[in-house]
């Protein structure tokens, strides 16, 4: 049996089509029907029922589907244990990163990624949602969040400080003393439950709930950041998305001893529960919980 016919036919069901597998491998629609009907025809059964809008499996697609994943991670593993051996890593890493950090930052990171893996293909989706890894494809994630769901596996780095910042020229015309001075309509957040909920913001000695009615929300922290600096409002975001604003005095924080907390404001490094990672991705996961290591307090 063809291995690389099974991977096509896994691939199929995780994607939930074949012009979306066929995308994700950057091959054609019609070669990765051939190589289904390929399959099919080998174990002479039906694997799968096609509609035009959804894939449903058979009773013979569910076995070798469960057998299949299994199979691959069997062989990457062993292809990763391999290289191990002849100190070469090979492979495929797909990683998630929030957008902010991912942008501002990934780039530099995967640079010295590369010199030290060069034969390590990556393949980079930005977001913030912790959500179903094995369904997406992803390997290893970067997430910003309070908790992690149990059946992910979750190395906690530790806690992003968040503050409130705010562009020179808007500081210097809103001098506001304490966060209850900040008005509706002017703080920029990430997303919240509601039209109007509460942020949590504290000192060293106090902590009180700040119920605001923001200007706008957006959990793609660039654009908070741009929105900041144009002056539409005060930002609420992690430290490392200004520290550069900060140090040219572009930015200025607001309320500086207050800080902002319950926006998922805890730096994991997320995979799913595997027994036996590939080679490719248990480097990747020591690289990012080295380098992200600067992040967090």
């Amino acid at each position: 049996m063809d291995i690389n016919l099974i991977r096509n036919f896994v691939d199929i069901v995780d994607a939930r089509s074949l012009s979306e597998t066929a995308r994700r491998r950057d091959i054609t629609r019609s070669k990765v029907s051939k190589e289904l009907k390929a399959l099919e025809a080998s174990m002479g059964v039906t694997l799968l029922h096609r509609t035009t809008r959804s894939i449903l499996l058979t009773a013979a697609g569910e076995i070798l589907y469960a057998h299949g994943r299994s199979i691959i991670q069997e062989v990457e593993s062993a292809q990763g244990a391999i290289d191990a051996l002849q100190q070469v890593v090979t492979g495929t890493v797909r990683l998630s990163i929030p957008t902010g950090l991912g942008e501002l930052y990934l780039a530099e990171m995967l640079v010295g990624f590369h010199k030290r893996y060069p034969q390590v293909h990556i393949r980079v989706l930005f977001s913030n949602r912790v959500s179903d890894l094995m369904s997406a494809e992803i390997d290893v994630a970067v997430r910003l969040a309070k908790e992690i769901n149990e059946h992910l596996v979750a190395r906690d780095l530790g806690a992003v400080e968040f503050g409130l910042y705010a562009s020179k020229d808007f500081a210097k015309a809103n001098r506001f003393q304490v966060p209850t001075d900040i008005p509706h309509g002017v703080l920029l957040t990430p997303p919240g439950d509601g039209r109007t909920y509460a942020i949590t913001v504290k000192t060293q000695t106090q902590e009180i709930p700040l119920k605001c009615e923001p200007y706008l929300t957006s959990e793609h922290f660039p654009f908070l950041k741009q929105s900041m600096l144009m002056g539409c409002g005060v930002a609420a975001l992690p430290y490392y998305m200004v520290e550069n604003e900060l140090r040219s005095g572009a930015v200025q924080r607001v309320c500086p001893d207050w800080w902002v907390t319950g926006l998922g404001d805890r730096l994991f490094i997320v995979t799913v529960e595997n027994r036996r990672p590939s080679q490719a991705v248990k480097v990747m996961t020591d690289f990012l919980k080295t380098n992200l290591a600067r992040f967090v307090q």
